[in-house]
């Protein structure tokens, strides 16, 4: 009587545990996608994030993250996240920061040791964020050389030209007193040259010959790339150094040859150029880098 008592209760209990089994039993479905939120790309119930209930916030990193409303569940928004490696560092400085002119003394010093050719030039500029730097310059040029074996002389009345460019500041994020860039220009200059006594060998007759060739004209399109350095001395006085690497893009070709000397850019079968300036900057925005400290200023 025992035993049959017992029965109905193993029975349950045999029951129960069936059941709890198939609760808990998982269907193997394919991963979700992890890349795209509110697309189900499986076509599997669940798969995707609904947006339709969720509020996005920024976190204090600045990343985005979805709340649920309903029960409060947070989710990064990886359509708006980007890794840290791909994270743009801000500027200190502010978008409209400083306007320069500058005189270049390399030419005139030359001039005053013996150069016979160059005179002296000028440049205004406008600075972004002090990191990207428009550049104008402008200035004036002449030569009257005789080369020591006296058979020819090369001349060039005072003729202006002009150059447009940019720097760029690698220190933009450092302390502004200083500043090493690197920087391109594109330049103009037309111009008028004289050749006179030029001496042509007559092999034939044993003989050598003058020739002249006046008022020839020509014009020149060149380019140079730089590097430089400045360092404020000053208040807003400061000094810089360049050093360049120049060549002609096109010339207009003459009878007498290609011009020996060209303003604004120098002798033509010189590629190398050297300059010293003097530099004077009109702040036009509050400086965000103070001695050790910085203050981050909203770009605008």
């Amino acid at each position: 009587m025992n035993g049959l008592r017992l029965l109905p209760a193993a029975v349950v209990a045999i029951a129960a545990i069936l059941g709890v089994s198939a609760q808990r039993r998982v269907t193997p479905v394919t991963a979700a996608s992890q890349g795209i939120t509110g697309v189900n790309e499986n076509k599997i119930p669940g798969d995707s994030v609904d947006r339709s209930g969720f509020v996005e916030i920024t976190d204090e990193n600045g990343r985005k993250i979805m709340v649920d409303t309903i029960n409060g569940r947070e989710v990064p928004d990886s359509l708006m996240m980007l890794p840290d490696t791909a994270k743009v560092p801000k500027m200190i400085q502010p978008l409209v920061y400083s306007a320069t002119v500058g005189v270049n003394l390399w030419d005139p010093f030359m001039r005053a040791i013996g150069q016979k050719y160059g005179l002296v030039d000028f440049s205004a500029e406008f600075n972004f964020h002090n990191r990207y730097i428009a550049v104008l310059e402008a200035g004036v040029g002449n030569a009257d050389y005789t080369p020591d074996d006296n058979n020819y002389t090369y001349k060039v009345g005072l003729t202006p030209y002009f150059r447009i460019g940019a720097n760029y500041n690698f220190l933009y994020n450092s302390n502004p007193d200083y500043s090493v860039y690197a920087g391109l220009r594109y330049g103009l200059s037309h111009f008028k040259y004289r050749l006179t006594d030029v001496t042509i060998d007559l092999p034939y007759w044993e003989e050598t010959a003058k020739v002249d060739f006046p008022e020839q004209r020509s014009t020149v399109h060149h380019i140079k790339v730089l590097f430089g350095l400045r360092v404020k001395v000053f208040r807003q006085l400061s000094l810089g150094w360049e050093i360049s690497y120049r060549g002609i893009l096109k010339q207009t070709k003459q009878p007498g040859g290609n011009p020996w000397y060209i303003p604004g850019y120098g002798t033509s079968n010189g590629h190398l150029g050297a300059a010293f300036s003097v530099y004077y900057t009109f702040p036009l925005g509050k400086e965000g880098y103070q001695g050790n400290k910085t203050e981050a200023v909203p770009e605008k």
